[in-house]
Protein backbone atom coordinates (compact mmCIF):
# COMPACT_ATOMS: atom_id res chain seq x y z
CA UNK A 1 0.00 0.00 0.00
CA UNK A 2 1.16 2.95 -0.93
CA UNK A 3 4.83 2.02 -1.07
CA UNK A 4 7.45 4.48 -2.98
CA UNK A 5 8.93 3.45 -6.41
CA UNK A 6 11.97 5.85 -4.97
CA UNK A 7 14.44 4.19 -3.08
CA UNK A 8 14.97 5.90 0.75
CA UNK A 9 18.53 7.32 0.39
CA UNK A 10 20.75 6.44 3.28
CA UNK A 11 21.30 8.52 5.95
CA UNK A 12 23.07 11.58 5.12
CA UNK A 13 25.69 14.28 7.39
CA UNK A 14 23.61 16.84 8.77
CA UNK A 15 24.34 19.87 6.32
CA UNK A 16 22.52 17.23 3.49
CA UNK A 17 19.09 17.44 5.82
CA UNK A 18 19.77 20.98 6.48
CA UNK A 19 19.96 21.93 2.81
CA UNK A 20 17.56 20.11 2.01
CA UNK A 21 14.93 20.93 4.48
CA UNK A 22 15.75 24.58 3.23
CA UNK A 23 15.79 23.63 -0.38
CA UNK A 24 12.40 22.30 0.26
CA UNK A 25 10.70 25.27 2.28
CA UNK A 26 12.53 27.99 -0.54
CA UNK A 27 10.93 25.59 -3.60
CA UNK A 28 7.35 25.38 -2.42
CA UNK A 29 7.42 28.81 -1.47
CA UNK A 30 9.35 30.85 -4.57
CA UNK A 31 9.26 27.60 -7.00
CA UNK A 32 12.06 26.54 -8.69
CA UNK A 33 13.51 28.58 -11.30
CA UNK A 34 13.30 31.77 -8.72
CA UNK A 35 15.34 30.01 -5.84
CA UNK A 36 19.01 30.19 -6.51
CA UNK A 37 21.74 28.03 -5.41
CA UNK A 38 23.02 31.53 -3.65
CA UNK A 39 19.82 31.78 -2.13
CA UNK A 40 19.35 28.15 -0.72
CA UNK A 41 23.15 28.40 0.92
CA UNK A 42 22.31 31.82 2.61
CA UNK A 43 19.01 30.61 4.09
CA UNK A 44 20.70 27.62 5.98
CA UNK A 45 23.84 29.52 6.45
CA UNK A 46 26.52 27.33 4.54
CA UNK A 47 28.68 28.39 1.94
CA UNK A 48 28.28 27.37 -2.10
CA UNK A 49 30.95 25.05 -1.68
CA UNK A 50 28.95 22.89 0.43
CA UNK A 51 25.81 22.39 -1.72
CA UNK A 52 28.26 21.78 -4.37
CA UNK A 53 29.96 19.20 -2.46
CA UNK A 54 26.38 17.68 -1.39
CA UNK A 55 24.61 17.68 -4.70
CA UNK A 56 26.87 18.78 -7.52
CA UNK A 57 24.34 21.00 -8.79
CA UNK A 58 20.91 22.51 -8.48
CA UNK A 59 18.69 20.36 -10.77
CA UNK A 60 20.42 17.47 -8.26
CA UNK A 61 19.36 18.96 -5.20
CA UNK A 62 15.58 19.43 -6.99
CA UNK A 63 15.74 15.70 -8.01
CA UNK A 64 16.40 14.61 -4.69
CA UNK A 65 13.77 17.17 -2.75
CA UNK A 66 10.96 15.48 -5.05
CA UNK A 67 12.30 12.33 -3.78
CA UNK A 68 12.31 13.13 -0.30
CA UNK A 69 8.60 14.40 -0.80
CA UNK A 70 7.60 11.45 -2.59
CA UNK A 71 8.86 9.32 0.30
CA UNK A 72 7.41 11.35 3.32
CA UNK A 73 3.79 11.83 1.49
CA UNK A 74 3.63 8.46 0.65
CA UNK A 75 4.92 7.61 4.13
CA UNK A 76 2.19 9.96 5.97
CA UNK A 77 -0.78 8.76 3.12
CA UNK A 78 -0.23 5.31 4.50
CA UNK A 79 -0.13 5.89 8.22
CA UNK A 80 -3.57 8.19 8.19
CA UNK A 81 -5.42 5.37 5.58
CA UNK A 82 -3.71 2.38 8.09
CA UNK A 83 -5.40 3.94 10.87
CA UNK A 84 -8.76 2.87 10.06
CA UNK A 85 -10.45 -0.22 9.10
CA UNK A 86 -13.88 0.37 7.18
CA UNK A 87 -12.77 0.56 3.23
CA UNK A 88 -15.10 3.28 3.15
CA UNK A 89 -13.42 5.32 5.68
CA UNK A 90 -9.86 4.54 4.64
CA UNK A 91 -10.76 5.84 1.11
CA UNK A 92 -11.98 9.04 3.01
CA UNK A 93 -8.94 8.77 4.77
CA UNK A 94 -6.88 10.02 1.42
CA UNK A 95 -9.31 13.31 1.71
CA UNK A 96 -9.30 14.20 5.07
CA UNK A 97 -5.37 14.13 4.87
CA UNK A 98 -5.36 16.72 2.43
CA UNK A 99 -8.24 18.44 4.46
CA UNK A 100 -5.23 18.39 6.98
CA UNK A 101 -2.50 19.62 4.76
CA UNK A 102 -4.53 22.74 3.69
CA UNK A 103 -4.77 23.90 7.46
CA UNK A 104 -0.96 23.53 8.04
CA UNK A 105 0.27 27.47 7.92
CA UNK A 106 3.01 26.73 5.55
CA UNK A 107 0.93 25.26 2.79
CA UNK A 108 1.75 26.88 -0.58
CA UNK A 109 0.10 23.93 -3.22
CA UNK A 110 1.57 20.85 -4.67
CA UNK A 111 4.74 21.18 -5.58
CA UNK A 112 5.21 18.40 -8.26
CA UNK A 113 3.14 19.89 -11.03
CA UNK A 114 4.98 23.04 -10.79
CA UNK A 115 8.42 20.69 -10.84
CA UNK A 116 6.99 19.66 -14.36
CA UNK A 117 5.71 23.05 -15.50
CA UNK A 118 9.12 24.88 -14.80
CA UNK A 119 11.18 22.06 -16.02
CA UNK A 120 9.59 21.02 -19.27
CA UNK A 121 12.08 19.79 -22.01
CA UNK A 122 15.23 20.70 -19.59
CA UNK A 123 15.65 17.31 -17.16
CA UNK A 124 13.60 14.27 -17.70
CA UNK A 125 14.39 12.83 -14.26
CA UNK A 126 12.36 15.79 -12.92
CA UNK A 127 9.43 15.36 -15.04
CA UNK A 128 9.58 12.05 -14.24
CA UNK A 129 9.38 11.81 -10.48
CA UNK A 130 6.39 14.28 -11.39
CA UNK A 131 4.73 11.48 -13.16
CA UNK A 132 5.72 8.97 -10.31
CA UNK A 133 3.71 10.58 -7.49
CA UNK A 134 0.69 11.58 -9.36
CA UNK A 135 0.62 7.96 -10.73
CA UNK A 136 1.35 6.54 -7.24
CA UNK A 137 -1.27 8.06 -5.65
CA UNK A 138 -4.15 7.08 -8.62
CA UNK A 139 -3.01 3.67 -8.15
CA UNK A 140 -3.29 3.65 -4.29
CA UNK A 141 -6.75 5.07 -4.81
CA UNK A 142 -7.64 2.89 -7.32
CA UNK A 143 -6.66 -0.03 -4.45
CA UNK A 144 -9.18 1.18 -1.98
CA UNK A 145 -12.13 1.71 -4.54
CA UNK A 146 -11.25 -2.08 -5.46
CA UNK A 147 -11.64 -3.09 -1.63
CA UNK A 148 -14.78 -1.43 -1.15
CA UNK A 149 -16.20 -3.27 -4.24
CA UNK A 150 -15.66 -1.27 -7.26
CA UNK A 151 -14.67 -4.00 -9.84
CA UNK A 152 -11.70 -3.97 -11.67
CA UNK A 153 -13.03 -3.08 -14.80
CA UNK A 154 -13.65 0.30 -13.50
CA UNK A 155 -11.80 1.16 -10.82
CA UNK A 156 -8.80 2.90 -13.40
CA UNK A 157 -11.60 5.02 -14.39
CA UNK A 158 -13.09 5.80 -10.40
CA UNK A 159 -9.28 6.61 -9.57
CA UNK A 160 -8.99 8.74 -12.21
CA UNK A 161 -12.12 10.67 -11.30
CA UNK A 162 -10.89 11.38 -7.63
CA UNK A 163 -7.08 12.40 -8.37
CA UNK A 164 -9.15 15.07 -10.64
CA UNK A 165 -11.45 16.25 -7.30
CA UNK A 166 -7.99 15.80 -5.30
CA UNK A 167 -6.38 18.30 -7.56
CA UNK A 168 -9.01 20.49 -8.21
CA UNK A 169 -9.43 20.73 -4.39
CA UNK A 170 -5.45 21.32 -4.10
CA UNK A 171 -6.27 24.30 -6.22
CA UNK A 172 -8.86 25.58 -4.96
CA UNK A 173 -7.25 25.89 -1.01
CA UNK A 174 -4.07 27.06 -2.32
CA UNK A 175 -5.44 30.05 -4.96
CA UNK A 176 -8.88 31.15 -3.13
CA UNK A 177 -8.07 29.45 0.44
CA UNK A 178 -10.97 27.35 0.63
CA UNK A 179 -10.10 25.11 3.33
CA UNK A 180 -12.99 22.94 3.14
CA UNK A 181 -12.41 21.90 -0.61
CA UNK A 182 -11.07 18.32 -0.04
CA UNK A 183 -14.42 17.84 2.19
CA UNK A 184 -16.45 19.15 -0.60
CA UNK A 185 -14.54 16.76 -3.03
CA UNK A 186 -15.37 14.09 -1.09
CA UNK A 187 -18.85 14.57 -1.05
CA UNK A 188 -18.77 14.29 -5.09
CA UNK A 189 -16.23 11.38 -4.78
CA UNK A 190 -18.86 9.79 -2.53
CA UNK A 191 -21.42 10.25 -5.27
CA UNK A 192 -19.02 9.05 -8.13
CA UNK A 193 -18.61 6.18 -5.63
CA UNK A 194 -21.90 4.98 -5.09
CA UNK A 195 -22.77 4.96 -8.90
CA UNK A 196 -20.16 2.59 -9.39
CA UNK A 197 -21.57 0.05 -6.54
CA UNK A 198 -25.22 0.17 -7.88
CA UNK A 199 -25.59 -3.25 -9.42
CA UNK A 200 -26.28 -3.05 -13.48
CA UNK A 201 -30.01 -4.21 -14.31
CA UNK A 202 -29.62 -7.77 -16.13
CA UNK A 203 -31.98 -7.82 -19.25
CA UNK A 204 -32.51 -11.49 -19.04
CA UNK A 205 -36.16 -12.56 -18.84
CA UNK A 206 -37.29 -9.05 -20.06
Amino acid sequence: MLQSQVEIRRRRPDNHALLLDTADTLFARSGFHDVSVEDIAREAKVTKSTLYRHFGGKENLVTEVLENRIVQIEASLAAAVNARQDPRDRLKAVFDWHTAWFAQPDFAGCMFPLAAREYKGEHPEIIRLSEVQKLSLRNAVRALVEAIGVPESRSEHLARQIICLLDGAVVSAQLLGEKDAADIAWNMAETALSAELVPSRSTTGW
